[in-house]
């Protein structure tokens, strides 16, 4: 017994349903043409199919005539009727055979006609056996007013068919050219969701917690979801959950309140733009450990600002990630003191690496040491500072490197900020990148 054409057909495509189509659709295994799910288009198509065609030609015949009686049952009956002005009508009846109505035309020429019509018809066939490729030949050698029976015409839309010089005629897909735009279906327009960019990208998890899943009606293969800040209904998806979280007002007032600007005593307007941004969060990293050697502090008196020192810088080392060195001697830090419990640091040194050819770098140290009246006295004693612990006062600086060496150029756009200590003649900094 025969395998049957529908089988013969299912078995050549692959069929997938995409997340947003409701329908199913189906992708031939051998020239990997998509298409919408249905048997007589796919019959339709690898009638078509050059490549299928090639490994298969037995069942050319066989979809051939599987589609003629489709076409014959809902057509009730073939009858094909062209008026031609000054040539009279030629029908085709049940039979096939033609009849001519018109002057100048007997029955020897309608059959010349249909012979020819018939041949062109044998030429379509053997070339679809073949698997071949080539153009549809040129109808010069016919009449004009004739009419070929080819049995099966492609549906120009769905299969991408033309007409020959307006002859009237399709040319079926596989027997002409076919281009990469012809080939592949057209692209869908992808629907743009007003979302807004400022908040941050929402996390898997807090997509599932803020809905609660259902089954809308009892014997529902799908899941529904409602949304817990809007109580918005839809059908169970990841993707369009998140898209709705990002537009849910309800959603939206959260993600404002989990902005850290938002939780300050005072803050922004609920309708200001700023009170929608999240910005991104600095942090910190380890760069490097500097540690000066200096002289004794010389007193300079009371200025404008404050009582004023100098503090000399005779000199010492340093190491991190991006290289090690020696801290050059000259030096300056310029020390005001307010109130005996607060000093300002202003300082500038001069740093050189251990290359083969040594790079100098410039290094701005500037802020604060701050810390109780007994405490900040006894750091100005060399040996009396070894005794104080460094979490009893603080000493908080902002650095800045400068150079002119093209190979530590990306120094100069750095940031960074540290803290320090005092350790007899030596005042040692740990310096933090701010990435």
């Amino acid at each position: 017994m025969p395998r049957p054409i529908e089988a013969d057909v299912h078995s050549a495509f692959m069929e997938f349903r995409n997340a947003d189509e409701k329908c199913m659709s189906v992708q031939c295994l051998f020239c990997h043409q998509v298409r919408a799910k249905n048997t007589t288009r796919q019959k339709q198509h690898l009638a078509q199919c050059t490549q299928y065609l090639a490994q298969h030609p037995e069942a050319a015949a066989a979809i051939k005539s599987s589609l003629e009686q489709h076409a014959q049952g809902h057509d009730g009956s073939a009858h094909v009727s062209h008026v031609s002005a000054g040539h009279g009508a030629v029908s085709h009846g049940p039979a096939g055979h033609g009849h001519s109505h018109g002057p100048g035309q007997d029955n020897g020429g309608n059959n010349a006609n249909l012979n020819a019509g018939n041949q062109l018809q044998n030429q379509h066939s053997a070339a679809a056996n073949a698997g071949a490729t080539s153009v549809y030949p040129e109808p010069t050698s016919l009449d004009p007013h004739q009419h070929t029976n080819l049995g099966f015409t492609p549906n120009a839309r769905i299969n991408g068919t033309s007409t020959p010089h307006g002859t009237g005629t399709p040319i079926p897909q596989h027997i002409r050219p076919m281009s990469g735009a012809l080939s592949a279906p057209p692209a869908k327009r992808q629907k743009t969701k007003q979302t807004n960019p400022n908040l941050p990208e929402i996390p898997l998890a807090e997509v599932h917690a803020a809905f609660v899943e259902f089954q809308a009606k009892e014997g529902d293969k799908c899941l529904s979801a409602k949304c817990i800040y809007c109580n918005q209904v839809r059908a169970k998806n990841t993707s369009r959950q998140r898209e709705h979280l990002l537009q849910c007002p309800g959603y939206q007032a959260t993600m404002k309140d989990r902005i850290p600007a938002n939780n300050l005593l005072h803050h922004f307007d609920d309708d200001d733009v700023a009170a929608s941004l999240s910005l991104p969060t600095p942090t910190l990293e380890l760069d490097f450990r500097m540690s000066i050697r200096v002289k004794p502090k010389i007193n300079i008196g009371n200025g404008t600002y404050g009582r004023q020192s100098w503090i000399s810088c005779i000199g010492g080392q340093w190491a991190g990630r991006w290289g090690k060195g020696n801290v050059l001697a000259n030096g300056q830090d310029t020390q005001t003191s307010f109130k005996e419990t607060e000093t300002k640091i202003d300082a500038r040194y001069l740093i050189q690496t251990n290359d083969d050819h040594p790079a100098l770098i410039i290094c701005k140290v500037e802020g604060w040491w701050v810390g109780e009246k007994e405490v900040m006295e006894r750091l100005q004693d060399p040996v009396a500072a070894d005794n104080v612990p460094a979490n009893r006062y603080k000493l908080r600086v902002t650095l800045k490197l400068e150079t002119g060496d093209e190979r530590y150029e990306e120094l100069n756009s750095g940031v960074w900020v540290g803290s320090g200590c005092r350790r007899g003649a030596e005042i040692v900094y740990d310096a933090y990148r701010v990435n």
